[in-house]
């Protein structure tokens, strides 16, 4: 190993220790000494390595105090050859998201490597790994994956660039990209009441910790004076919702709403099958996110403007890599269109 790379990689076990917390932000690490006898290398190799650690910010070395590791909320400078795309593969919506995703990536002269959604490591540990390849511009599809925002706040610290996308969890150590939901929700309740509809609720998944579900909940609520949720589908039935919707409607009791908006496409389906099954086609249903038979099933839905999503989340990464010390994370929302049948 010539003397670069044993720097490096000096400096990369380091980082090992600043990650998992053995050496914590504005904590002073061990002397040279220590750190000498600890990785079995020399001082010199060690100070090397230091000096690449404070050349990236992670650390502040003062004479007569020691090494203290300091964390900054930065962009850095970085290839932008290779993106990083973690994603849920079994979501209906990935197929068309990462078409374009593919797609804008090669307008930008950039490769694309997908992820699959970790299962059995945690997000962040994932972008770690990822990181340490030296693939350092990513861009993340949450869905229900938890976030540890301290590990979160070491990455950016590290030197990853992040863009979350149908969230905004990864605020203020990532930019986020999501679509414009109270926006969405008001265009549907408008032209559900251009056609006469004036009862209208809402089903949606039961998942108020994901942000889209949340939002759009929470914006149907205010936009409709309701103070309940019509329906609230459990999310282990995210793949096969038909039969459940069903049923409910069987043992509903109350009065049938005139309209029901869904919070995505898995909802929307499920509940425009159910109301057809039981020959209620007088009730109006809209929902965000098309699907395959909202056009037979005469179902309202607004479309993610995808191409613009993937647009904004290189944008994002590009501001990331260019501005560095003058980043500041924001939430872009970006609108989409509204589709009548």
């Amino acid at each position: 190993m010539n003397e670069e790379n044993l720097y490096t990689n000096v400096k990369n076990r380091i980082c090992d220790l600043i990650f998992n917390g053995t050496y914590p932000e504005g904590e002073r690490i061990p002397s040279e000494r220590i750190l000498a006898e600890t990785l079995d290398v020399s001082r010199v190799t060690v100070r090397k390595s230091l000096e690449l650690l404070e050349s990236d910010h992670l650390i502040v070395r003062e004479v007569g105090s020691g090494t203290r590791v300091c964390f900054h909320n930065y962009g850095t400078a970085s290839s932008m050859d290779m993106i990083v795309l973690i994603a849920p593969a079994k979501n209906p919506f990935f197929a068309e998201f990462i078409a374009h995703f593919q797609t804008y990536a090669e307008q930008e002269g950039s490769m694309l490597l997908y992820v699959e959604k970790p299962h059995m490591e945690s997000l962040e540990n994932c972008l770690y790994r990822l990181y340490k390849r030296g693939l350092q511009n990513t861009a993340v599809w949450l869905e229900d994956l938890p976030v540890d925002m301290e590990k979160l706040k070491r990455l950016r610290a590290l030197g990853m660039n992040m863009v979350f996308f149908d969230t905004d969890k990864g605020l203020p150590f990532a930019d986020c990209v999501a679509l414009a939901n109270e926006k969405a929700v008001h265009a549907l309740c408008e032209k559900l009441r251009e056609r006469g509809c004036r009862d209208i609720r809402y089903a949606g998944w039961d998942r108020r910790d994901i942000y889209s579900i949340a939002r759009r909940e929470e914006a149907c609520l205010k936009e409709t004076g309701k103070e309940e949720v019509f329906l609230h589908l459990p999310w282990e039935y995210r793949h096969n919702g038909s039969d459940f919707v069903l049923n409910y409607f069987k043992e509903y009791k109350g009065a049938i709403p005139d309209a029901i908006v869904c919070g995505d496409r898995e909802n929307a389906a499920a509940v425009s099958y159910a109301l057809r099954r039981l020959k209620l086609t007088q009730i109006q249903v809209a929902g965000i996110d098309d699907f395959p038979e909202a056009r037979r099933h005469h179902v309202i839905t607004y479309r993610q403007n995808l191409e613009e999503s993937v647009k904004q989340i290189f944008n994002c990464l590009a501001v990331q890599n260019q501005k560095q010390a003058e980043w500041k994370a924001r939430l872009c929302q970006v609108e989409g269109t509204l589709s009548c049948y």
